[in-house]
């Protein structure tokens, strides 16, 4: 499997398609695998590069605390490493983040943004939320019961309501023989709660595009709004039927509204 030495880690990576650059960044205790559902449909239109972030999956186990920022720099290093000089960023959640640090810090890298269920600053009824999620994990007794807590904030109730799918699901991510450990769990969710971007949004220059689900339990409307607001050429997407993850619950509405946007000219 490729992996390459970015800054202080080993970083795997993935690429596939072919054509313009389209570079898809996971959100929080996620790795490259969460763009399974939609990674067939975006590779028929680009070359779709996905990776870990630092401190998840085959990505190599910081030491040391990191920001938002080393993540952001993390991607750009692959980018240096892979020979693209500018790409379509995509960032989901944390991933999200981790895309606005991106444009504001490295705009010349940036043709198109996009922005899906995610936030400038995270809010403290999330603090509240993971750091219970960080207790599960670090009292190593019960996996499956943070990946149920999990997939309850991440997904619809209607989604959740096919209990052989969700308990397939659950079987599968308790299995995977990469999974969040505590310590990846606990350094990103610190590089998440100091990020705020809110000061620094008219910076980005990069057309945008802002995907929300107004059933996100994680991301209200209001933090997708204002990133509409602030960013200066951005639109919005709010989708009435939509979770916080839900190229995964609604992968064609997420491929075609993502396809449409990125093959506008302007």
């Amino acid at each position: 499997m490729p992996q390459v030495r970015i800054n202080d880690i080993d970083c795997y990576y993935e690429i596939h398609g072919g054509g313009k650059p389209l570079v898809l960044i996971a959100g929080l205790a996620s790795d490259s695998q969460s763009w399974q559902p939609v990674l067939q449909g975006l590779a028929a239109y680009f070359k779709v590069i996905i990776f870990d972030n630092r401190g998840i999956g085959r990505t190599g186990y910081p030491r040391e605390s990191f920001q938002i920022s080393k993540l952001a720099l993390d991607t750009i290093s692959l980018l240096d490493r892979l020979a693209i000089e500018k790409a379509d960023i995509l960032g989901h959640s944390m991933g999200g983040c981790i895309a606005q640090e991106i444009a504001i810090e490295y705009p010349q890298r940036v043709d198109k943004l996009v922005l899906v269920s995610t936030c400038a600053v995270i809010s403290q009824r999330n603090k509240f939320l993971f750091a219970d999620l960080l207790k599960i994990l670090e009292s190593g007794k019960n996996y499956e019961l943070f990946i149920r807590e999990f997939f309850g904030l991440i997904f619809s109730s209607q989604y959740l309501a096919d209990k052989e799918r969700t308990d397939a699901a659950v079987k599968y991510a308790v299995n995977y023989p990469f999974a969040v450990s505590s310590d990846g769990f606990r350094l990103q969710l610190e590089a998440l709660s100091s990020f705020d971007a809110r000061q620094k949004l008219q910076k980005i220059a990069a057309r945008t595009l802002i995907m929300a689900g107004k059933k996100d339990m994680l991301v209200s409307l209001e933090d997708g709004q204002l990133l509409e607001k602030k960013i200066p050429f951005a639109k919005s997407l709010f989708l009435d039927d939509a979770a916080h993850a839900f190229q995964v619950e609604q992968p064609d509405l997420f491929t075609g509204s993502l396809v449409e946007f990125l093959s506008q000219k302007c």
